[in-house]
């Protein structure tokens, strides 16, 4: 895994959650919805753009 992808990346949703993409899951906080398989960065990136859950408080 490369060096840059020690912290987590965060994309803001549709909706206003944040969808954090850390090196073992890629997590909603909006929704909820979660994944541990696959290309993270791009399922946290896909789900960002169509998510339209609010920040959970």
């Amino acid at each position: 895994m490369s060096s840059f992808y020690n912290a987590p990346v965060r994309f803001r949703s549709e909706g206003g959650a944040i969808v954090v993409a850390d090196i073992w899951k890629s997590e909603c906080g909006g929704c909820g919805a979660e994944t541990y398989r696959g290309d993270l960065l791009k399922w946290a990136q896909d789900h960002a753009e169509k998510c339209r859950a609010l920040p959970r408080r």
